[in-house]
């Protein structure tokens, strides 16, 4: 029996449009972007999620973080021995419970420096209560230093011990390239205590070299961190070097599953997602 630490069952999500009718006039029309979903996401396994755009593979994301509501269905969380519904849940809860998430395009922050970046993704709280920091100086001081070292650590861990990003962990992230930033985002997830990531099209606008470390760093999560990821993943390379399972969602729903190798193969995804 699969180990499933994520599971969606007949998920809906719908949005209301303006649109003009046969005799001329705006009228409402309501539609699907998710149209009773069902997925399960293997513990400790990489799983791809593919599909077309406006096919709603973001929405589905923004559903798990809890950033969209659905109308109807089950998002169901394992955590040890627990089985928790996130449905209703506000996205920083969620977030506590052990999902992390790097979004596309906004997953740094530009003017904070880089040391920075990585010290407000740690999953201490201490600093979120600053009259308690304050009356307790010692023991801020105290965790600072700790967050420092915890992030000169994972740097070491991911890019060895003399790297870029510690040696320019005092300039701000937006001084990095766009690939680096992206290597950043992906960093700033090994300093939550995180059991399961999305990452929302990790590789995208980055070139094979960047890939290549990116497809390296997803690994470590896995091997080192025993993390499970969830991907939004285009390009069909790293899919397939990539992820145990792979998903194709077209209409709102799950249309083929398997094995990359399966689903990439497959007639009705070569024909309707890939053009050939």
């Amino acid at each position: 029996m699969s180990d499933y630490i994520l599971e969606i069952n007949s998920v809906k999500k719908s949005f209301v449009r303006n649109r003009v009718n046969i005799r001329g006039e705006g009228e409402d029309e309501r539609f699907f972007i998710l149209d009773g979903l069902d997925i399960n996401i293997e513990r400790g396994k990489i799983t791809a999620l593919i599909g077309g755009n406006g096919a709603g593979k973001t929405t589905l994301f923004n559903a798990i973080s809890g950033l969209a509501k659905v109308n109807s269905g089950e998002i169901l969380y394992r955590k040890g021995n627990k089985t928790i519904s996130i449905v209703d849940l506000p996205s920083y809860k969620i977030t506590r419970l052990g999902i992390g998430r790097m979004f596309q395009d906004d997953h740094i922050f530009p003017d904070l420096s880089v040391l920075d970046n990585m010290m407000l993704a740690d999953s201490d709280t201490f600093g979120e209560f600053p009259f308690i920091s304050i009356l307790k100086s010692s023991e801020s001081r105290r965790i600072e230093k700790y967050k420092i070292k915890k992030v000169k650590n994972v740097f070491i861990s991911l890019f060895g011990k003399e790297n870029f990003f510690w040696e320019k962990r005092n300039e701000p992230a937006k001084s990095l390239s766009f690939g680096q930033q992206r290597l950043l985002g992906l960093a700033r997830l090994f300093m939550g205590d995180y059991k399961l990531v999305l990452l929302d099209e990790p590789t995208a606008g980055v070139n094979p070299l960047i890939i290549n470390q990116i497809i390296n760093i997803v690994r470590q999560m896995v091997k080192e961190k025993n993390l499970t990821v969830f991907l939004v993943e285009h390009n069909m390379e790293v899919v397939l070097k990539l992820t145990d399972y792979c998903n194709f969602m077209s209409h709102g729903k799950i249309a083929v599953f398997g094995t990359p190798e399966d689903v990439i193969g497959n007639d009705e995804v070569r024909k309707t997602y890939m053009g050939i």
